[in-house]
């Protein structure tokens, strides 16, 4: 006890002692006390139990003095003299502990990098709408419901762009022949997509990281039924200045269970000077880099007070750091936006999960593994430290902000179509050129659509100016004979005749001779065949729109009815069918159709002189 403790408890003590009856307090708790005996008897002692700083005074008597007998007054004299001394004898013991310092919680160390759920970044908000498909670019749709081996793919093309081109089919068209061999069934092109609006027919954003799950449960993006399917999406994760930056996913599930799920971000040059995957624009030790600042950011996440990433990154095959990291691209503002998988994990970060290194991390907390794929955005200044030369100069041009640079598309007749692939159809116009050709130009224009005109060659001389758009278009031109007789009726002079004025009208105004012709009313037979070297062209699907049908009636004849290789009958002379071919072209490209020339159809070729040919 302190001397400043001894000068406050001493005279308690004393105090205490006259109102017990006793002349002194021995001077330290627990020490017997003597009490005066009574003539004849022993000394007697009574004991005092040891004063505590944290619990009351405790007094064990003997028998009361006979000649001084205890009452209730004198008790409680006694218990509050007790009372007294034990809260000074408390005071005086706190008053010797010295303060303790002021005290403060560690600072928890900065993430790296920031970690979202989504792919926005500071320079997208994730309230901006995501990019869709840039104009100029050529989506393209393919859809089967055959229950035995659904089929539903889409992506987009740089029109003109061939290696490009060739990359993206390269990778449908395996991914179709490994889903054929694995249910049996060969691949058939149809066209059997629940008439997609043009609006939706685009790359989808969001999809080469929604859920698999989500896009199976998509008619749009998967033909529902339950059977094995394949599922092709495209995203566009970024477009600016010559670059393109797109994302092809392809998903195989059975019965609503996902059996395989493969993401490629391709990055091309607009102009064809490159196409490369993201594997090639991050150095080797870049990925070790970035792997080390993704585990630091979620270490921090966790509330590892200790977050730097402990085991060596050495450790860890770059090709497999190239596989785990082939998902990125880079924002507006330079920055590098990578999809990390839900199930990334290291030792060091299982450990911290499962808290059973708490001491070892320094982790003031424990959290579960993510529950879905993340995304980490690296600022562009670190990123640039990670990027091979190519990968500086896709970042480059991505950050300049520039609109895409897309070529001139070529006319979609002067290509070559492969239709083993695609569900093609021919839509061809007769009768004309007339007012109503131009709207009907527009709206295949509009779409990249090829369509087959059968002109009369009456009407060529005052609409030069459409028979030369439609052959500068890519668009096929044939004869309709001259003015529209039924060739069975005439002369063999006559109707060699018919048709070959019109083929040289039709060279006046186009700078070619037509290679293919149809006789008026579907009136054919051999001796008309023999008049001429031009084959006969006829149809499928035959509208009527020349009856003037409603439009329901119209639109259901020519864009629902028909089927893949089908050659449909319409005539851009009336004002109905000039209306509404926008509607047909929309609903046949809505289904998977791409409409194209007759001669494209039939694979590029010409049939043979003096023959017919109906469909494709």
């Amino acid at each position: 006890m302190t001397h400043r403790a001894r000068h406050i408890v001493q005279p308690l003590r004393s105090a205490l002692a006259r109102v017990s009856g006793h002349a002194s307090l021995p001077p330290r708790a627990g020490r017997a006390v003597p009490v005066r005996p009574t003539p004849g008897e022993r000394p007697r002692h009574t004991a005092l139990a040891p004063v505590s700083r944290h619990a009351s005074l405790h007094l064990r008597a003997g028998r009361a003095r006979p000649d001084r007998p205890t009452t209730g007054a004198h008790h409680r004299r006694i218990a509050s003299a007790v009372g007294i001394l034990t809260s000074v004898a408390l005071l005086a013991g706190c008053a010797s502990i010295p303060s303790a310092p002021a005290w403060a919680p560690r600072e928890p160390a900065p993430a790296a990098l920031s970690i979202s759920g989504t792919g926005a970044t500071p320079a997208q908000p994730a309230d901006s709408p995501a990019p869709g498909t840039p104009a100029g670019l050529d989506v393209r749709l393919l859809y089967s419901d055959d229950v035995a081996s659904p089929i539903a793919a889409r992506w987009a093309e740089i029109p003109g762009n061939q290696p490009f081109t060739d990359t993206l089919r390269g990778r449908v068209t395996t991914a179709i022949a490994e889903h054929a061999a694995a249910t049996g069934t060969p691949y058939e092109p149809a066209a059997d997509a629940p008439d997609i609006p043009p609006e939706a027919r685009g790359c989808v954003p969001g999809s080469s990281t929604r859920p698999a799950l989500e896009l199976l449960a998509d008619p749009a993006l998967t033909p529902p039924g339950g059977g094995p399917s394949l599922t092709i999406t495209c995203e566009i994760i970024a477009a600016a200045g010559t670059v393109l930056v797109e994302a092809l996913r392809t998903t195989t599930a059975e019965a609503g269970q996902v059996i395989s799920d493969d993401t490629t971000v391709y990055y091309a040059d607009t102009s064809g000077a490159f196409v490369t995957t993201s594997d090639t624009l991050i150095s080797d030790d870049g990925l070790r880099t970035l792997l080390r600042l993704v585990v630091q950011s979620l270490k921090v996440r966790a509330g590892a007070l200790e977050p730097e990433m402990v085991q060596s990154v050495d450790e860890f095959p770059v090709e497999q750091l190239r596989t785990l990291f082939a998902h990125f691209s880079f924002a507006p503002d330079g920055s590098l936006v990578v999809h990390v998988p839900a199930d990334f994990s290291t030792p060091e970060l299982d450990r911290l999960r499962g808290g059973g290194a708490g001491a070892a991390t320094g982790a003031a907390a424990t959290t579960a593994p993510e529950s879905a794929p993340f995304f980490v955005t690296v600022p562009a200044t670190t990123a640039a430290a990670l990027l091979t030369q190519p990968g500086s100069q896709v970042q480059s041009v991505l950050a300049s902000g520039a609109p895409l640079a897309v070529p001139a598309a070529p006319w979609r007749g002067t290509e070559s179509v492969d239709c083993a692939l695609f569900a093609c159809v021919a839509v061809t116009f007769d009768d004309g050129p007339g007012e109503h050709t131009a709207d009907v130009l527009d709206a295949l224009d509009a779409r990249r659509a090829a369509a087959t005109f059968f002109l009369q060659g009456v009407n060529v001389g005052g609409h030069a100016g459409e028979v030369a758009r439609m052959q500068a278009e890519g668009h096929e031109i044939g004869s309709h004979t001259w003015n529209h007789p039924d060739l069975t009726k005439l002369t063999d002079p006559e109707i060699a005749d018919q048709l070959a004025r019109t083929s040289q009208a039709i060279l006046e105004a186009s700078g070619q001779r037509p290679s293919t012709f149809r006789p008026p009313y579907g009136a054919v037979d051999p001796r008309v065949l023999a008049q001429t070297e031009l084959p006969a062209i006829l149809w499928t699907i035959d509208t009527n729109d020349w009856r003037l049908p409603d439009d329901e009636t119209l639109l259901d004849r020519a864009a629902l009815q028909p089927k893949p290789g089908a050659i449909i009958l319409l005539h851009d002379v009336h004002e109905n069918t000039a209306r509404m071919t926008p509607a047909i072209l929309d609903g046949l490209l809505g289904r998977g159709f791409t409409p194209v020339t007759v001669q494209q159809l039939l694979g590029g070729r010409l049939p043979a002189a003096h023959t017919t040919t109906t469909h494709g």
